[in-house]
């Protein structure tokens, strides 16, 4: 069985919660989307994610530290950073896959962010494992026994 791709979506505004479940779930996604960002790191600490999209702009918790715990909690998923003030340098700063405004563009513009989030997060990682490898290799190579000549 091909298990769908399970997002969070945090957003405060209801509308967009449901436009996101709704969009997301016909392109083949099982999205949980919650109204805060306490609601979001309480399913962090449970739940894996392929994909984290959080509004910028959330009471209490705001959407930076939401990010910021999530990655605590899940170093290598991607976030899809949402907001109605843009600042496309903050997505920079704050490690991000892709950054969306809102109003959202179109559906179409929703669906490609996510893809590009998702596959940019996979690209992350598969450079990550390789550095790991190389840094592995490299360590080997150092080694005193490594050096004896055959």
């Amino acid at each position: 069985m091909n298990e769908r791709p399970r997002i969070l979506a945090v957003d405060d505004d209801p509308a967009v919660r449901v436009l996101l479940t709704r969009v997301l779930n016909r392109a083949g996604y099982d999205v949980h989307a919650v109204e805060t960002g306490e609601e979001a790191v309480d399913y962090l600490q449970a739940n894996p994610v392929a994909l984290l999209i959080v509004d910028k702009n959330l009471p209490r918790m705001h959407g930076l530290e939401v990010i910021r715990r999530g990655k605590e909690l899940a170093p290598d998923v991607p976030v899809l950073l949402i907001t109605a003030a843009p600042e496309p340098q903050l997505a920079a700063q704050v490690k991000v896959e892709v950054y969306l405004p809102k109003p959202f563009a179109s559906i179409k513009a929703i669906e490609d962010a996510v893809k590009e989030a998702i596959a940019r997060g996979k690209a992350n990682q598969e450079r990550q494992q390789m550095q790991r490898k190389l840094e592995e290799v490299m360590s080997q190579l150092r080694r005193p026994e490594a050096k004896k000549p055959i």
